[in-house]
């Protein structure tokens, strides 16, 4: 696999790259046309972002790209329930990448910019303004950027807890040794694009997974995701390798 490669398996287009640094400058490509596109033909665009060290190269060189940022509306899909200055904290992480530059005049809103208030609190207020800034029930993203864990999980979605796929908008779930709060599939499914990027040897299984008809939601969360267009998987050659495509 010398070239970038595109299938199409189960309902997924799956773009498979060389390494990390061809993935990253495809899916920043990518995101950056989608907001071109989008942005002719709406006066804003609503972008729901993923944590963790993956998307981190995607969302710099998103920060030095000169796009109407003043009209992009930026969400967490999930966060952990730590201080915003915490190093675990995916608000810190995207203050320190994707909200620099000219990224800095986007709107983001930031779940625990309040460390006084109780989860209830930060629920409704996170549910209140994707209500406002979305403008539909369940809110819906122009597009959403997902993470794959190599349990299966996506966003704050784990393997086998009861409330992933509750009817509500948004959750407090348990993952990895710390709470977090997380947007539900109700949510995350609306989105007009749902894009996951996936790199690394550690999540070829979970990638196999999440690609298999017959595999089970509470073993492999991320499968709780659908739509009605078809989602997109970029991914790189170490996470591919045991496809069968």
């Amino acid at each position: 696999m010398d070239e970038m490669i595109t299938k199409v398996k189960n309902g997924y287009s799956l773009n498979i790259y060389k390494d990390k640094l061809e993935l990253s400058s495809a899916v920043f490509k990518f995101i950056e046309s989608q907001i071109i596109h989008t942005l002719k033909k709406k006066e804003r665009f609503k972008f729901c972002v993923s944590g963790g060290s993956t998307p981190k190269s995607v969302y710099h060189l998103l920060s030095n790209s000169d796009l109407s940022w003043d009209k992009i509306d930026i969400f967490l899909g999930d966060e952990r329930c730590v201080d915003p200055n915490s190093e675990l904290s995916n608000s810190l992480m995207l203050k320190n990448s994707l909200l620099k530059n000219f990224g800095s005049k986007a709107f983001f809103y930031e779940i625990f910019s309040d460390s006084k208030a109780d989860d209830e609190t930060i629920k409704n207020l996170f549910i209140s303004k994707l209500l406002e800034k979305c403008g539909s029930t369940p809110p819906s993203f122009d597009l959403t950027l997902l993470g794959l864990g190599d349990d299966g999980h996506t966003a704050s979605l784990f393997p086998y807890q009861k409330n992933n796929n509750v009817d509500d908008f948004v959750i407090f779930n348990e993952g990895k040794g710390l709470k977090r709060i997380s947007l539900t599939p109700n949510v995350l499914s609306a989105s007009s694009k749902i894009v996951f990027l996936v790199s690394g040897a550690s999540k070829k299984i979970a990638l196999e997974r999440l690609l298999d008809e017959k595999e089970p939601p509470d073993r492999t969360p991320s499968k709780l995701i659908k739509s009605f267009n078809q989602i997109s998987i970029f991914c790189d050659q170490e996470s591919a390798k045991e496809l069968e495509i």
